[in-house]
């Protein structure tokens, strides 16, 4: 096997150097020599060596000595020093490795265990050169890492600043809009209550059962509107503060009668029939009166629209320990995917938008779907209010 490496010999005696140099130089390794320790030093300071095989007994300065000056020089202590020596009492070894000494040879030595221990001390060297070239690669990436990680903080902290500041200037734009719509209710509600007020005085003042008949047909879209608005003003708030539902026991069968009634003129002139298969004479839920009734009203008004005249739309409820299912059934015009997905669309802007009952259906922790019924033309729609 073929060794490489540079190695100096320092020992007062020729022959021994002589004896180790040829046993290295036949394995590949390149040697210097130097007869005292001063010589020893001054090879080591002006050349490059992989390791130095160290006599311990030499006139001047010994060997313990000359290796504590090499362990105490920046630009020698990572060379491995290994001891050459006759003496192998337990104190002479001992202080060898006190002093800095990484192994050591007794003498007379053994070729194949001198090979093997400065092998063994090269690769050391190499393996402790290469770990501190890849700690210094890595703390160099580090640094540039943490550098950057440091400028992404910083970034960061911007960033969070200004979203900081613009949810600040949302929190503000919506309690303005919030207070607008406050403001807009109340004039609304107000204005139509005066719209009813004068209207009850034309009925009662102009004796035509036409003209009564009018204002009971304006009267009802007034109530119809303002139970919109109202409705709109409460899920706004409900979406915009986190509040909480106002829930109070009803029943969904008075309820219903109630919607039907709001659109009774539609119903009337379309000649639509609405079964309300429900056996009970009351079924009750806990929810907030005004939103569930806009959604009745709204989905109600729904099936009326996609209906033709003279057809029928049968109303089912399901009520378990969690809430209630109103599901209606008809027999009008299948509708597509797309469709189903066009009535929940927010921005929705056709007559049949089902988005406003399904936000309140949510609210009180239920949904809305539609499906086509099977086997048969007509939908089915789940109208759910889960209220725990």
């Amino acid at each position: 096997m073929t060794y490489s490496g540079r190695i100096l010999i320092v020992d007062d005696n020729p022959k021994n150097i002589q004896v180790a140099a040829s046993i290295l130089k036949q394995a590949g390794y390149e040697v210097e020599f130097a007869l005292d320790g001063a010589s020893g030093l001054s090879w080591l300071e002006s050349n490059s060596f992989d390791i130095v095989l160290l006599d311990i007994m030499m006139p001047g300065e010994d060997g313990f000595e000359i290796c504590k000056l090499i362990k105490s020089n920046p630009k020698l202590n990572k060379i491995p020093v290994i001891f050459l020596t006759a003496k192998t009492d337990r104190e002479s070894v001992v202080e060898g490795f006190e002093s800095g000494g990484e192994d050591y040879i007794t003498k007379p030595f053994d070729s194949q265990e001198l090979l093997v221990r400065v092998k063994n001390q090269i690769e050391l060297k190499t393996n402790r050169e290469l770990l501190e070239k890849m700690n210094k690669n890595l703390e160099k990436l580090v640094a540039e890492k943490t550098e950057k990680l440091t400028a992404a903080n910083q970034d960061m902290e911007n960033t969070n600043r200004q979203l900081s500041k613009r949810n600040e200037e949302l929190k503000h734009l919506e309690e303005s809009k919030q207070h607008f719509l406050n403001i807009l209710g109340n004039e609304v509600s107000g204005s139509l209550n005066e719209i009813t007020g004068m209207l009850q005085v034309i009925k009662y003042k102009v004796d035509s059962k036409k003209v009564a008949q009018l204002v009971d047909r304006i009267d009802h879209s007034l109530s119809k509107i303002e139970t919109f608005v109202n409705s709109a003003l409460r899920i706004t708030e409900l979406q915009s503060k986190g509040s909480l539902l106002k829930p109070e026991r009803l029943d969904i069968n008075k309820l219903i009668g109630f919607a039907m009634f709001q659109l009774d003129e539609k119903i009337r002139r379309k000649q639509i029939v609405i079964n309300n298969k429900s056996n009970k004479d009351s079924v009750n839920i806990t929810g907030e009166s005004q939103l569930i009734m806009a959604a009745l009203i709204i989905t109600l008004d729904f099936f009326l629209e996609r209906n033709l005249p003279d057809s029928a739309i049968q109303l089912e409820l399901r009520q378990d320990k969690q809430g209630l299912e109103i599901i209606f059934q008809d027999n009008g015009p299948n509708v597509s995917e797309e469709e189903i997905s066009s009535y929940f669309d927010l921005f929705y802007t056709g007559s049949q938008s089902l988005n406003f009952p399904r936000m309140i259906a949510e609210a009180h922790l239920g949904e809305m779907s539609i499906k086509n019924r099977n086997n048969i033309t007509g939908i089915t729609l789940k109208l759910g209010f889960y209220t725990k």
